[in-house]
């Protein structure tokens, strides 16, 4: 039979257990994107951040040689 595993995370510290970080979720929404930050504490330090953005709008791009179509 196989001892039961606890969850890890890769951090900043290596990895550590899940249950022993705070978890915060953060959202930005804006006319052109939402984002979604998450980031992982330990004993109150960052560990661990992350950033997930969906934009609205397409990017606007410039032509690299300079020439107009």
């Amino acid at each position: 039979m196989n001892a039961p595993t606890t969850p890890l995370i890769h951090t900043a510290l290596g990895n550590l257990p899940l249950a022993e970080l705070e978890h915060v979720v953060r959202w930005e929404d804006r006319p052109d994107y939402t984002k979604m930050v998450e980031t992982y504490l330990y004993r109150g330090e960052v560990v661990r951040e992350s950033a997930h953005v969906l934009a609205r709008r397409g990017l606007m791009t410039e032509s690299a040689t300079g020439m107009e179509a």
